[in-house]
């Protein structure tokens, strides 16, 4: 993954208990642009910083809960 690929919520290989809220997330935000990436949370790990055009905003997330459906060059 990195910085302009286009990304969409995972909602593949989520526990039961999580989908539901993964799937909301996804409808509601839609498909987002990778603005950039840094470590970070607690304990850190790899996480990205998307724009989602459908609501105008950003939001840091971890890559392990995105799916990239279109690689920028």
């Amino acid at each position: 993954m990195k910085v302009g690929d286009l990304i969409i919520r995972r909602i593949q290989d989520e526990p039961d208990w999580k989908r539901s809220a993964a799937i909301n997330q996804r409808d509601l935000l839609g498909c987002g642009i990778v603005l950039s990436k840094a470590m970070a949370g607690n304990p850190k790990h790899p996480c990205v910083t998307v724009f989602y055009p459908k609501a105008g905003k950003s939001y840091r997330i971890a890559e392990s809960l995105v799916e990239v459906i279109n690689e920028s060059w």
